[in-house]
């Protein structure tokens, strides 16, 4: 069985490590983008099953790469990770097709339920 593909986006690299350990100790194929622009082309290109994408980054937030995933390929789920917690930006992520919100630090235990149900559906 082919392993799924799991993005992350994030500008911190201490985060993309932890989470590319993480997936690949738990059977994820991993993979990294560390701005918006690579991680619209990642997606386009390695067709992901699952995008855990930051919220705050420079250049393009989290939420505008949400929009662009969402528009382009509809049926990849978006983890969106955050340290802030402004009800107005999750209101607007979920609006814009995000599928679960972790806040930073975050529970590996529970980032790793959320996976299993957005692979077996």
């Amino acid at each position: 069985m082919k392993k799924p593909k799991v993005l992350v986006v994030d500008d911190e690299p201490d985060i993309c490590e932890i989470l590319g350990v993480f997936l690949e100790d738990n059977g994820y194929h991993f993979l990294q983008a560390s701005d918006g622009k690579q991680a619209i082309a990642k997606v386009e290109k390695e067709k992901p099953e699952i995008v855990i994408l930051d919220v705050a980054m420079p250049k393009m937030s989290g939420l505008e790469v949400l929009r662009r995933i969402k528009k382009d390929s509809k049926e990849t789920n978006v983890i969106l990770i955050t340290a802030y917690q402004d009800a107005e930006k999750i209101a607007e992520a979920f609006h814009l097709g995000a599928d679960d919100l972790i806040f930073k630090p975050f529970d590996l235990k529970y980032l790793k339920k959320v996976l299993s149900s957005k692979i077996s559906g």
